[in-house]
C-alpha cells in the first residue's frame, strides 16, 4: 500500500497501524516521491491526501491516469477539508475515487485495503 501525505506524522501513524497488521506500507510526502514509489513498488491500494503542501493529490491522480491507468480503481483520497455537509451528508459524492475524511477511522481504511486485495 502507498500512503501519500505531506504531514509526516500522519503518514508514520498510518504506516505503524497497517504494519502491525502485516501490511507492506510505503510513504510519500510529495507527488514526485509517490510517482517513484509507484514505479518501484506497485501498490495494491493508494491513499492520497488531496492537499500536499504546494501540490495536490489531483496532480498525482492525473499522472496515474496517464501513466498507470490500471491503478485508478485502487485510489482512495483522504482529506482534512470539509467533506461532510452540515447535515452530515458526504459533500463529495463520487463513487471513484472514494474520499475518507480526516481524522479517519482506520477500520474504514482497512476495508479499502481488503477490497483491493480481493481485486488483485
Amino acid at each position: 500500500m502507498l500512503y501519500v501525505d505531506d504531514e509526516a506524522m500522519i503518514g508514520k501513524a498510518v504506516a505503524r497501524w497497517f504494519a502491525r497488521r502485516g501490511h507492506d506500507v510505503h510513504l510519500a510526502e510529495s507527488v514526485v516521491a509517490a510517482q517513484q514509489s509507484i514505479v518501484d513498488h506497485e501498490p495494491d491500494v493508494l491513499f492520497i491526501d488531496v492537499w500536499l503542501g504546494s501540490e495536490s493529490g489531483f496532480e498525482l491522480m492525473s499522472w496515474i491516469r496517464e501513466e498507470r491507468p490500471e491503478l485508478m480503481g485502487r485510489v482512495v483520497f483522504v482529506t482534512g477539508e470539509m467533506a461532510v455537509t452540515a447535515q452530515g451528508e458526504k459533500a463529495w459524492r463520487t463513487p471513484r475515487p472514494p474520499v475518507i475524511q480526516k481524522p479517519f477511522d482506520f477500520a474504514e481504511m482497512e476495508r479499502y485495503v481488503s477490497e483491493a486485495a480481493q481485486d488483485t
